[in-house]
């Protein structure tokens, strides 16, 4: 079969139909010649059909670090310097914005200045008074009111208590643990305690009895002691004797504290109707004894 060299167009005869003849192996390899386009020596790429430019990774690098040097040389608008940006954002190189004007930020504070000499200010400016501490400020927009972050959370707290003696009064709360009356501070809304010590007093004794009622394989339920001082009427059930909330947690005699009916020994309940009030000397003078009555309602 006859066959025309698609490289010299000798004609030669083959025992197949290939899609690309050659006549020899001179004739394919020399198909595939190619001239680098950075140093121009001559190459033969390894592939028959790629579509290479550069002999090596070296000169493709090269070509590519003086393309993005050519891509990133300004001239400044203000001395004239040519210079080379550090780099572009992809909208620079996509040529939707015109960056690097300027060789430095002395020169862009110069045309800066320059430019507002002559055109004016660039923007509208409003003198506004602060509605927390009357000082006056300047603002862009005329919605502004408030000057700075500390009038701000000012502004924020005077919402929140409406700083008004009757909502002020309401925001006041009674401590879990000691019963006095106290306001959360601003942000702590959900502040249920007077103090750090009080929430540390009241999670130790609730996790004391809980550990107790488990090891005692009794029952447990939550008791706020607060409560159970209110329902006996701040009055210690076993001498009778008028307790004051303020010497809880002390060591005085009168101090009132939490006790159990049936103790703990005998198999007694952490419960309300398992617990009464009893002044410090009463409790100490008990200890395991059943004195008193449980109480029919918790």
């Amino acid at each position: 079969m006859i066959q025309t060299c698609s490289y010299c167009g000798k004609s030669f005869t083959s025992y197949y139909i290939a899609k690309i003849p050659y006549c020899s192996k001179e004739c394919k390899k020399e198909s595939t010649r190619r001239i680098c386009e950075e140093c121009g020596k001559v190459y033969y790429p390894r592939q028959q059909r790629a579509n290479t430019r550069f002999c090596s990774r070296e000169c493709l690098d090269i070509y590519r670090h003086r393309k993005s040097i050519e891509s990133r040389t300004r001239i400044c608008e203000t001395c004239g310097k040519e210079f080379i940006m550090r780099g572009m954002s992809g909208k620079s190189n996509r040529g939707e914005v015109n960056e690097g004007r300027f060789c430095s930020k002395k020169c862009y504070g110069e045309w800066l200045s320059l430019t507002r000499t002559k055109t004016g200010p660039s923007c509208i400016v409003y003198f506004v008074a602060c509605d927390i501490c009357g000082k006056l400020f300047t603002a862009r927009s005329k919605a502004t009111r408030l000057c700075s972050d500390e009038c701000k959370a000012e502004e924020s707290r005077q919402r929140s208590y409406k700083i008004d003696s009757t909502k002020k009064a309401l925001s006041e709360r009674k401590c879990k643990q000691c019963g006095k009356l106290f306001t959360p501070e601003y942000g702590d809304k959900r502040r249920s305690y007077c103090s750090d010590i009080c929430l540390r007093r009241n999670t130790k004794d609730s996790r004391k009895a809980r550990i107790k009622a488990k090891d005692n394989g009794v029952y447990y339920e939550y008791v706020n002691p607060m409560k159970v001082f209110k329902r006996d009427g701040w009055r210690c059930q076993l001498c009778g004797k008028k307790l004051s909330p303020k010497h809880r947690g002390t060591y005085r005699d009168d101090a009132p504290e939490l006790d159990h009916i049936i103790p703990w020994v005998q198999g007694g309940e952490h419960s309300y109707r398992n617990t009464q009030l009893a002044c410090r000397k009463c409790n100490g003078e008990k200890g395991a004894q059943e004195i008193g009555q449980l109480r029919l309602f918790g």
